[in-house]
């Protein structure tokens, strides 16, 4: 009798997908009543997609004039990003006990970014633990170095409240040129916690206990490094080669900050690069590549991630090999290790589903009657969590004012549903989710 009962409390991997997605669309609820009441964002959609944009850490916004916003309000967007990045669920495992029946590695997994979550330490508990304390650590070292450089404008208000947006990767400003107007020490320092936040958080735990040969084999990581030193690169070449900025400095300044920023899923910018010192084609390429991989697995960031793209690729070279021999078998493998076929099946059913969602929510903002490149990077900006997209209206000087209500709740939609990786809000529309034990 003690054993059914105690049975009929463990929590099954369906019912984990309805708490962590309920749980996201209500904090996002909450999260905007005090814009609504205190009559900062009145309209109840902007209000709702502005603080879905924050505790997804998207950083998009319908803000036109941030500035005018009072300190309160600016505080509680910036804040939205640092509980969102690591996730509520998280910090809510970290402080209550484990259960005996594992139930909390399914709330886990389902709010967790990556095809495969794992466990630091044998209790659940104590691993979000340590996740939170690196979090807390790193934000706290980025506001004092902010706080305590050269740069006259940073105050400890401005420190705090970027470091929060750069911790969450959100990427919510409070000036009006984001943060174009600091001085380039504020963007370097800014720019480089972007990359380690885009960084697997398990990757600082195993540096802390000296397990510094583990890091430096993990393959996306070195994946990571590359994209960025590759995408810098270009960017800083073409923008030198045709004189978009004064100085070579300032070419390699912007591009470093604009690649992490994206790579990262951050969407702070230094420079209006759509519209005010538009960049050449090419770089924009690299943008939207940049916009669809995402970080590491394991990070604050969204997108598709490093290595799910990774298996992807893996997966597909397999397959050609597969057909000029057919009878060979061939395992494919991370960092050394094998990756089972369901992380597989996972990381390339994600993908499609990725694409399919992005096309669809593009589908659906076309009703505004805005241009592609607009309701595409719009679309796309939102499913993997960025903020700004290309173009006049949403890129980097821009916002999202100018979308419907109706559009403005389908990119508010988007944006969960990128946060928590698409399948557990997609199985809120199986029905089996919801059929009784």
């Amino acid at each position: 009798m003690n054993i059914q009962k105690a049975s009929s409390h463990k929590i099954l991997p369906r019912e984990s997908f309805i708490i962590v997605t309920l749980s996201w669309l209500l904090m996002s609820l909450f999260g905007s009543l005090p814009l609504i009441i205190s009559g900062a964002i009145p309209n109840f959609f902007d209000a709702f997609f502005e603080m879905c944009s924050g505790f997804t850490t998207t950083g998009a916004s319908i803000l036109r004039d941030v500035e005018a916003m009072p300190h309160s309000v600016l505080f509680w967007r910036s804040f939205s990003h640092w509980i969102g990045g690591m996730g509520v669920i998280v910090f809510i495992l970290a402080i209550f006990p484990d259960n005996q029946d594992g139930s909390n590695m399914h709330i886990l997994r389902a709010e967790s970014p990556g095809p495969q979550v794992g466990k630091l330490t044998s209790k659940i508990s104590a691993t979000a633990r340590i996740l939170y304390l690196i979090y807390v650590a790193l934000t706290i070292i980025e506001i004092l170095f902010l706080f305590l450089g050269p740069d006259s404008k940073m105050d400890l208000f401005s420190s705090i409240t970027l470091s929060l947006g750069t911790a969450g990767t959100g990427g919510f400003g409070i000036l009006n040129d984001g943060i174009a107007s600091y001085a380039p020490y504020s963007q370097y320092v800014i720019a480089v916690f972007m990359m380690l936040f885009g960084v697997n958080f398990t990757l600082f735990y195993l540096l802390l206990i000296g397990k510094f040969k583990s890091v430096f084999k993990n393959q996306e990581l070195r994946l990571y490094l590359s994209i960025i030193i590759i995408s810098v690169s270009i960017i800083t070449i073409s923008l030198t080669l045709n004189n978009v900025y004064a100085t070579f400095e300032e070419c390699f300044r912007h591009a470093f900050f604009q690649v992490t920023s994206l790579i990262s899923t951050t969407g702070y910018a230094t420079t209006d690069y759509a519209v005010q010192f538009p960049w050449p084609t090419i770089c924009y390429m690299v943008i939207i590549f940049l916009m669809l991989t995402g970080p590491c697995a394991g990070s604050t960031g969204g997108g598709i991630k490093l290595s799910r793209i990774s298996i992807l690729f893996k997966s597909a070279i397999r397959k050609i090999k597969q057909m000029v021999s057919p009878r060979k078998v061939e395992l494919l493998k991370e960092s050394g290790t094998v990756i089972e076929e369901e992380v597989v099946e996972g990381a390339e059913s994600f993908i499609v589903l990725f694409m399919i969602i992005l096309f669809l929510s593009t589908f659906l903002v076309s009703f505004d009657g805005m241009d592609l490149t607009t309701n595409f990077t719009a679309s796309l900006s939102c499913i993997s969590n960025i903020g700004p997209g290309l173009g006049n209206v949403i890129g980097p000087a821009g916002n999202f004012a100018d979308f419907s209500n109706f559009s403005k709740f389908v990119l508010s939609l988007t944006m969960i549903t990128g946060r928590l990786e698409l399948f557990p809000v997609l199985a809120l529309f199986n029905y089996r989710t919801w059929k009784p034990r």
